[in-house]
């Protein structure tokens, strides 16, 4: 059996899909609700059908039935209630499958959107005594049937091949491709003991032979309420206590590359009482469950759990020259929250869909700013660096692509590029002050190379004061051809790219920190 179901995985890599929901619950908070569906008797079986909720649960007059100790004729019936795009119910319930449903108990359900099906439990044979039972533990026998929607109402499609009425196979959880189908069953001589969970899949139209899922899964008790959420993970509840009658817990496992993993137990939802039948909305924003805690309506209640998610920035700057980070970092957030330093990192957290402006303020270092954004990026840490150069007062820095027509001074669009990169050096370093200065290669007059080189300068540094930079913080010199950087002189022949090198543009610091 161990060996038929690790090759159904192997068949059908679609079930590996991800691990995303396997991560689901870090970096995020949540919080619990009762709804307003819930009534004084079970309420069970949350399903997301389309854009609403079915669940299960019994008609007013029904529970006047039981109230008064009569349960003949009495069955759960399905119900539905819209739903908003988040998940969240808006309106109040309504009945089902009535006709289909007649006579039987109903539910739960499980919808797939790919193939319009809808997998739907029944039970098997006539009502037995429920009166103070809950459902899930009384010996009611349950078969699944899948249905479709014909010109608006739900018709019977077929009943799943290995129904069976001396056994149980209900509690249905279809993929999202519709070929992948776990339910729990009690079939005999095939697994641990109760009810288990239970993987078939569907080829050509056929579904095959149901394959237990194994004992990292089942228990000698009862595994029931599977859901697939994101491919990669599945929810259920067991109770894997002293006897039959044990309370439910919520448990999850993973998918690896070979085999489901270990279980673990959903501590933030279970309680001392029954919690089960937990559904993850597609948007991962709202899910529902089922739990009998203290402070509910009736029997069993259903939830509504609000997911929150979280976002933490991981920050560190880096020197340039020594590609160290450095240490006791400071810089500022658009937002004016502060980040805590913890050794060389800052560290804080985001606010979901929020793109801020960090800058670095360091004295001595020509200090930077970035943009971080957590917009279409999963919940968790965002890790980033922004790097910062440590500079002195009289450093250069040669300004690339700096262009100008023959014998001209006028700015060119793609020169204004890497001004407003030096615009955007001294927005980050306030306390700077500059000098742009402009050279020219040896080819002409002494005297004439110096006046060009000062309309160029004076052209490049009215550019930057009309950006916003105060006048008294840069100065414009021309240096002509007296600071050539390589041997083309007066007289010499060089090539025209030992000629470009001598035509470039400079900024030099001045001033730095008051100093």
């Amino acid at each position: 059996m161990r060996k038929l179901f690790l090759l159904l995985l192997a068949a059908f890599p679609m079930l590996l899909a991800g691990q995303n929901g396997c991560n689901f619950f870090e970096h995020r908070s949540f919080t619990i609700e009762k709804t307003s569906l819930n009534t004084t008797q079970s309420d069970f079986g949350p399903a997301f059908v389309n854009d609403e909720l079915w669940f299960s649960a019994f008609t007013d007059a029904e529970i006047a039935a039981l109230l008064k100790g009569e349960s003949k004729g009495v069955f759960y019936n399905l119900y539905s209630a819209k739903l908003d795009v988040e998940g969240n119910v808006t309106g109040t319930k309504n009945p089902e499958f009535e006709d289909i449903s007649k006579g039987f108990h109903a539910g739960p359900v499980s919808y797939c959107q790919e193939t319009k099906e809808l997998f739907v439990t029944l039970s098997n044979f006539d009502n037995p005594e429920i009166k103070n039972k809950v459902y899930r533990k009384a010996d009611i026998r349950l078969k699944i049937i899948v249905v479709q929607k014909v010109d608006g109402v739900w018709k019977l499609k077929e009943e799943l091949p290995f129904n069976d009425p001396a056994y149980s196979v209900g509690h249905p959880a279809v993929s999202v491709t519709g070929d992948t189908l776990f339910f729990s069953s009690n079939k005999p001589n095939e697994g641990f003991g109760g009810s288990d969970i239970y993987m078939t899949i569907r080829n050509n139209g056929k579904w095959g032979q149901p394959v237990n899922l194994g004992n990292r899964i089942n228990s000698a008790r009862d595994e029931m309420f599977p859901f697939f959420f994101d491919g990669s993970v599945l929810f259920y509840s067991s109770n894997k206590g002293e006897n039959q009658k044990s309370n439910f817990d919520l448990q999850y496992s993973c998918i690896d590359e070979k085999d489901f993993g270990n279980p673990k137990s959903l501590d933030m939802f279970n309680t001392e009482e029954d919690d089960f039948g937990l559904i993850i909305h597609s948007t991962g924003e709202t899910g529902y469950f089922v739990s009998r805690r203290t402070g509910g309506l009736g029997d069993d209640d259903i939830y509504k759990i609000t997911f929150k998610g979280e976002y933490s920035l991981e920050l560190v700057v880096m020197d340039k020259k020594s590609m160290q980070a450095v240490a006791n970092p400071k810089v500022k957030f658009s937002d004016n929250v502060s980040g805590v330093l913890s050794g060389v990192f800052i560290t804080r957290e985001l606010p979901e869909n929020s793109t801020l402006t960090v800058s670095t303020e360091l004295e001595g270092y020509q200090n930077s700013t970035k943009r971080i954004t957590n917009i279409g990026k999963s919940y968790g840490i965002i890790r980033d660096s922004i790097w910062v150069e440590k500079v002195e007062v009289g450093q250069k820095f040669v300004m690339e692509n700096i262009f100008y027509n023959y014998d001209k001074w006028d700015i060119l669009p793609e020169s204004e590029i890497e001004l407003n990169k030096l615009i955007e050096i001294m927005n980050d370093n306030p306390s700077w002050k500059v000098e742009l200065g402009s050279h020219t290669d040896a080819r002409g007059s002494d005297s004439y190379n110096e006046v060009l080189s000062q309309k160029r300068s004076d052209s490049a540094v009215d550019y930057i004061v009309n950006k916003g930079i105060e006048t008294n913080r840069i100065k414009a010199k021309g240096y002509g051809e007296t600071q050539l950087i390589n041997r083309c002189k007066n007289g010499v022949e060089c090539s025209d790219d030992e000629h470009r090198q001598n035509r470039r543009t400079e900024f030099k610091i001045l001033e730095m920190d008051g100093k």
